[in-house]
């Protein structure tokens, strides 16, 4: 009796290092992906993202409340928050966005998608998310020689950024999305059908 109290308690103790050991590596491994792109990237990529953030224009209030109420107050989430909601997902962060655009420059070698997650962490404790849709919308290709938001907004309504009405703003974002798809001249039913879906999202996140 007295040798099998014993063996349980010997089972139960190596139970109990084994818990901690798997617990304490679960910590290890959160840290490193909180704070393992301040060491995965060298100086001369931090100064690739805050240079490239940095000179990158604002976008007016319409556009970025535009985008925080058809993504429900994205701008004030991190990629944890991304992963987590049932309702949204990490495509939706600007932030994990611009690590995905800015990590072909970027000295990383055999880049995986924890190395995204890391990047994507550091560009969040060094910068906002607005800033980070400001990059975003100002460096991407909507096709058709319109690169950036201003050249799009010129092209489609002959109008500047701050001047768009939310239903223009919702087929810009719809060309964002999916550039070709949802491109008026190649499909314009498909523009006008995902056009109307993010301005009807908007209206109606608008109003709760």
């Amino acid at each position: 009796m007295i040798i099998f109290e014993n063996q349980i308690f010997m089972i139960m103790k190596i139970l109990k290092r084994i818990l901690f050991f798997a617990i304490s590596l679960f910590i290890v491994f959160g840290i490193y992906l909180e704070f393992g792109g301040n060491y995965i990237l060298n100086k001369n990529d931090k100064r690739i993202i805050t240079f490239n953030v940095r000179n990158t224009e604002k976008l007016p209030e319409n556009v970025t409340t535009f985008y925080n109420t058809i993504y429900k107050n994205s701008l004030s989430k991190n990629l944890w928050n991304f992963y987590l909601a049932s309702n949204s997902s990490p495509k939706d962060c600007p932030c994990h966005q611009m690590a995905h655009k800015i990590m072909p420059q970027l000295g990383i070698k055999n880049k995986s998608g924890i190395d995204y997650i890391l990047v994507t962490r550091y560009i969040e404790h060094n910068f906002t998310q607005t800033e980070c849709l400001n990059f975003n919308l100002n460096t991407f290709d909507f096709l058709e020689n319109r690169k950036g938001i201003q050249k799009v907004s010129k092209s489609l309504f002959n109008k500047t950024p701050e001047n768009l009405e939310p239903i223009e703003i919702a087929e810009i974002f719809a060309i964002y999305e999916k550039p070709v798809k949802n491109n008026r001249n190649r499909n314009p039913e498909n523009a006008k059908k995902r056009s109307a879906y993010f301005h009807h999202l908007y209206l109606q996140n608008l109003s709760k």
